[in-house]
């Protein structure tokens, strides 16, 4: 799944969610996509920064639609389920049994995951989380490795609730 079909594929709400989190919480992250993105189509930053925010929000849709732009979609998922989503990623973590430092930042990912503590991990995420964020964290996670995890993409296809 390409980043723009898995920003479509997350709907309005969970996107703009997103989106609101980088424009409010995050504004140097958000200052320097915007640089990057308005010096990619010879804008000065200035000339968008000076919109409303719905229309700064508007414009960066448009821009993340554009193909190239993809690994600017994952850099801003990434922020905001380190930052924003912190305790999603711990609780997936600890119900797998993957060590990492507490604020859910993993040093080495273990080579296998098991079906049974995959389908652990999705249960306990599904009981706290909404599907769609759900969708989205698993999605991520399984794109940290080439080829995934065998056990977890077994465990995400049995479940059938969260996938995009």
């Amino acid at each position: 799944m390409s980043p723009q079909q898995l920003l479509e594929a997350i709907g309005p709400e969970l996107r703009n969610q997103i989106l609101g989190y980088i424009q409010n919480d995050e504004r140097p992250a958000y200052r320097a996509m915007m640089n990057s993105l308005a010096a990619a189509r010879k804008l000065r930053p200035q000339f968008v920064l000076e919109k409303s925010r719905a229309q700064q929000q508007e414009w960066l849709v448009a821009q993340l639609n554009l193909k190239s732009n993809g690994p600017v979609i994952e850099q801003l998922i990434q922020i905001w389920l380190l930052k924003s989503q912190s305790q999603m990623l711990i609780t997936f973590l600890n119900a797998v049994g993957i060590e990492h430092d507490g604020k859910g930042q993993v040093e080495d990912l273990p080579e296998a995951i098991e079906q049974d503590k995959a389908t652990a991990g999705i249960d306990a995420l599904l009981a706290a989380y909404p599907a769609k964020q759900v969708a989205l964290y698993l999605h991520m996670f399984q794109s940290q490795r080439p080829e995934g995890w065998e056990g977890l993409t077994k465990a995400i296809e049995a479940n059938g609730t969260v996938s995009l």
